[in-house]
């Protein structure tokens, strides 16, 4: 019971701390990274965070992170600068495996692979698709 009325009081106190109703422990600054990859394959910079390195193109893209990351989750943009706004799918893998490394980036904290869908289960890397990834530890 006092282990229990110990918890209460913590949890009360947290709550009454702060302003709004969310975690007393807030993620540090290097527990996450994002980042949006414009449909030309470059990283937009002004929309992106903690992401060292992006190498890659044509569907695939190797990200060097500040941290390696255990979860991901990924979803293809709407760019109409894209050159591909066509039915498309998105993979992304952490940590990849040694077939996904790019030419200057050989042991990525993660992959993404963007691709077409011309057929079920037809899918080619295409690539050309913009496209927003976050990573958390």
């Amino acid at each position: 019971m006092t282990t229990t009325s110990k918890f209460t009081v913590s949890v009360f106190s947290c709550l009454i701390g702060t302003a709004l109703l969310v975690s007393c422990n807030p993620p540090v600054a290097n527990d996450y990274a994002y980042a949006h990859v414009l449909g030309n394959g470059t990283l937009d910079a002004a929309n992106s965070k903690n992401v060292v390195g992006l190498d890659g193109g044509n569907g695939l893209y190797c990200f060097k992170l500040v941290f390696p990351p255990k979860n991901a989750v990924a979803t293809l943009a709407n760019d109409p600068t894209a050159p591909n706004q066509a039915v498309g799918f998105i993979k992304v893998a952490v940590p990849p495996t040694p077939t996904f490394t790019c030419a200057n980036n050989q042991h990525p904290d993660a992959v993404v692979e963007t691709g077409n869908e011309a057929t079920v289960n037809g899918g080619t890397s295409a690539g050309g698709f913009a496209f927003y990834v976050y990573w958390s530890k």
